[in-house]
């Protein structure tokens, strides 16, 4: 019998614009077009770069943040991104204004020893969609028939593919991952489903799981505003992915790192990865992380209408940030 040991989140039920939510389907459904970073402008001024510092990007994804970042200010720019493809592509975008490195960002610190980093001024982490994931043939898309991945690298961060996980993991388990994770209120009858199917023939593709989902759930919810696999798949990619975990780790080793001074900025999309980002900087700001921080807002900034309009996927932006206070303060 597998076993996962993982922290499950409690849901809350919460809006249906997260990442989750309605504006990760209408990305689905924009499978082609480019993808464009979200709150650049917001981003740019709570970091606050400056000419010599060292800045970690730690979500590269299709480039837009660190292109940003190196255009603000002449600084040494160190982008990671899991994905290999993400790697050359934005390094083919910055050439030789930034290092661009394939790595989680939640080994930040091996990173950091391996390339001799002993301090870094600013960081960045967006916990968004890379659009261009969505055409890698990982299993991301409910909309496209691809193998059970999920996995941004070429190994899952977990150890399990989401196929992995959905043929050998307890009914319980499975029910947890899309509750905890996806925020699934049909989570139980969903996994009960899939136990019983995977008996007669293992799952492998991602139109498969999606039709599973379909059958487990009232007609009314397979008719709702939300496509009824949205919270299945987002709970199974972030448990795959080790998501939650990754995050802590990344974030932790960045306060680490940083300077005096220096500032870490956080982009999140849905509730959960708000909640774990929100309590990590409380932390802080009361001195856990060996050195006080100021949060640098209250509450968390959000896409203006504009923004919104232009790139309806920013509308679950929501932007947190926090400056490491020099000992003198």
């Amino acid at each position: 019998m597998t076993t996962f040991s993982f922290t499950p989140v409690r849901a809350s039920h919460r809006s249906r614009r997260e990442e989750g939510g309605e504006g990760h389907e209408r990305a689905q459904e924009r499978k082609d077009e480019p993808h464009v970073s979200v709150m650049t402008d917001e981003v740019l001024a709570a970091l606050e770069v400056k000419k010599g510092e060292v800045v970690v990007d730690g979500t590269a994804g299709a480039g837009g943040h660190s292109e940003a970042l190196a255009h603000a200010a002449k600084i040494k720019l160190i982008s990671l991104d899991a994905d290999p493809d993400a790697v050359a592509a934005v390094q083919k975008r910055l050439g030789k204004k930034g290092a661009v490195i394939n790595a989680n960002f939640g080994d930040l610190l091996a990173v950091a020893e391996k390339t001799g980093i002993t301090f870094i001024d600013k960081a960045l982490f967006d916990l968004g969609w890379n659009r261009g994931q969505l055409t890698a043939g990982r299993g991301f898309s409910f909309m496209y028939d691809e193998p059970l991945s999920m996995s941004y690298g070429p190994k899952a961060r977990s150890g399990f593919t989401a196929a992995e996980m959905l043929n050998t993991f307890t009914e319980k388990a499975l029910a947890d991952i899309f509750f905890g994770y996806g925020e699934e209120r049909y989570a139980r009858r969903i996994a009960k489903v899939i136990v019983e199917r995977r008996e007669e023939k293992p799952l492998a593709t991602t139109l498969e799981l999606v039709e599973l989902i379909k059958d487990s759930v009232p007609a009314a919810y397979r008719r709702g505003r939300l496509h009824p696999a949205t919270r299945s798949f987002q709970g199974l990619r972030i448990a795959v992915n080790d998501e939650l975990g990754a995050l802590e780790q990344g974030i932790e080793a960045a306060w680490k790192l940083l300077a005096p001074g220096g500032r870490i900025a956080v982009i999140t999309f849905h509730s959960i990865e708000d909640r774990a980002v929100k309590r990590l900087f409380a932390k802080f700001a009361k001195g856990g992380g060996g050195e006080k921080g100021r949060l640098l807002y209250k509450k968390p900034l959000v896409a203006s209408a504009a923004e919104i309009k232009r790139n309806p996927p920013s509308r679950s932006a929501k932007l947190r940030a926090i400056e490491k206070i020099c000992p003198q303060e």
